[in-house]
């Protein structure tokens, strides 16, 4: 049981009765009780809420700022080619450790469910691999997603729908893309085709990074859009960092 709660909307305390993992019964208390050795938690006339949700982030990537040098012009472009630099030097253990204590603040702050964005343009797939152990390592923490993330692109990058297809049968959860960092609009275009031929082949959901630029020509929304709606795949898919839209004009 949870006891001495305080809950959204509601006056007084609360008692949260337990049966396993679900809530068996919320009963009002009429006044502050001690905990029963060992069988309560007292939530201290504290809020308590449903865990909060960290949607996007980029795990193996995390505590490595200035790494090896800072991005100094401050723009998203030089922090890639700074990551590059980074992921070179990067390995299985080191991934893991930053990585775990990332998730270690994360809960701290009450956050029990993640998604975390994985590069998989490596050939040896370092990053992947070590985020497949650390899921399953942190399972009594948090519910972590990994998405194959294609940093450097997929039709840009050397095998980059290879690497995109083995991520997957090692366990990613989640088919990811950056089709505004490919090299030309139609690699753009057959990229977004490509990685949902994957989630849809696979039963993968989709979260694709699309057009995170200020250009008001990327526009890789709709046709990822246009993807999920003919597949019927809607649900599944999301459209992160969609920044050009606030770059469109009123016509389009």
């Amino acid at each position: 049981n949870i006891i001495n709660a305080r809950l959204r909307g509601k006056p007084g305390l609360f008692r949260v009765a337990l049966n396993g993992e679900r809530i068996a019964a919320i009963v009002p208390q009429t006044d502050v009780v001690a905990p029963a050795k060992g069988n309560d938690l007292d939530a201290g006339q504290n809020l308590v809420v449903a865990p909060f949700v960290e949607p996007h982030i980029h795990l193996d990537a995390t505590l490595t700022a200035g790494e090896p040098k800072w991005n100094m012009s401050g723009t998203l472009f030089e922090g890639i080619e700074r990551w590059s630099e980074r992921k070179e030097i990067t390995t299985h253990d080191d991934i893991k450790t930053r990585a775990k204590k990332t998730i270690g603040m994360l809960v701290d702050h009450g956050i029990q469910h993640v998604r975390t964005h994985v590069d998989v343009t490596d050939p040896k797939l370092t990053a992947l691999k070590a985020m497949v152990e650390v899921r399953d390592e942190v399972r009594e923490l948090i519910d972590l997603q990994i998405v194959a993330f294609p940093q450097e692109g997929i039709e840009s990058y050397a095998n980059g729908r290879a690497l995109m297809t083995e991520a997957v049968a090692i366990g990613a959860d989640v088919v990811g893309g950056i089709p505004h960092f490919e090299n030309t609009r139609d690699q753009g275009v057959s990229s977004v085709k490509f990685l949902m031929d994957l989630a849809e082949r696979t039963g993968c959901l989709v979260d694709v990074h699309c057009d995170e630029t200020d250009d008001p020509q990327s526009r890789f929304l709709e046709v990822l859009a246009e993807e999920a709606r003919v597949r019927g795949m809607g649900a599944r898919v999301t459209a992160s960092h969609t920044v050009a839209m606030g770059s469109y004009d009123n016509a389009y």
